[in-house]
């Protein structure tokens, strides 16, 4: 973990298990609309995608 990840959103953290917690508890389509089109990680991409489905139907 690097000084960056004391400052960065959870969202940006450099461990992919940080990013994919935030992912399964957030509720900010906003935040995951550009998780998942940006993020580096194919699972958390799609993870992201599925809550915003999650979250549309609620």
């Amino acid at each position: 973990m690097s000084l960056k990840d004391w400052i960065v959103p959870k969202y940006l953290h450099s461990n992919p298990k940080v990013r994919m917690k935030f992912v399964e508890n957030s509720s900010d389509a906003r935040i995951l609309k550009e998780v998942s089109e940006n993020d580096s990680d194919d699972s958390i991409r799609k993870a992201a995608t599925a809550r915003i489905e999650t979250i549309k139907s609620s």
